[in-house]
């Protein structure tokens, strides 16, 4: 397992991410989070309505990785998509991307 998906256990820990499609939304309109991570295997509905959400809300999004293994790193089974509310963690996310 790469930095990134420790980042994401790290983030989980420090209460500076949102699981989930729901949440995240929540988290875009609140105008809390900085960035949006998309699973490169979510669904093509999941992925429309995201960065649907994205543009409206003027926010950051990315695709990376698996849901399985971003699910893994969280404690999960599976997440399609997170909402990062830390700016250091999103900077040092897009760097090591």
């Amino acid at each position: 397992m790469n930095k990134i998906y420790s980042m994401f256990g790290l983030a989980r820990r420090g209460g500076k991410i949102s699981i989930g499609f729901d949440a995240s939304c929540i988290e875009i309109a609140k105008g809390k989070s900085k960035l949006v991570l998309m699973a490169q295997d979510a669904s093509e509905k999941t992925k429309k309505n995201i960065l649907y959400e994205c543009d409206k809300y003027n926010c950051k999004y990315i695709e990376y990785g698996e849901k399985e293994l971003i699910g893994q790193c969280l404690g999960k089974k599976a997440v399609s998509v997170i909402s990062i509310s830390d700016e250091n963690m999103v900077s040092y996310i897009l760097k090591n991307i």
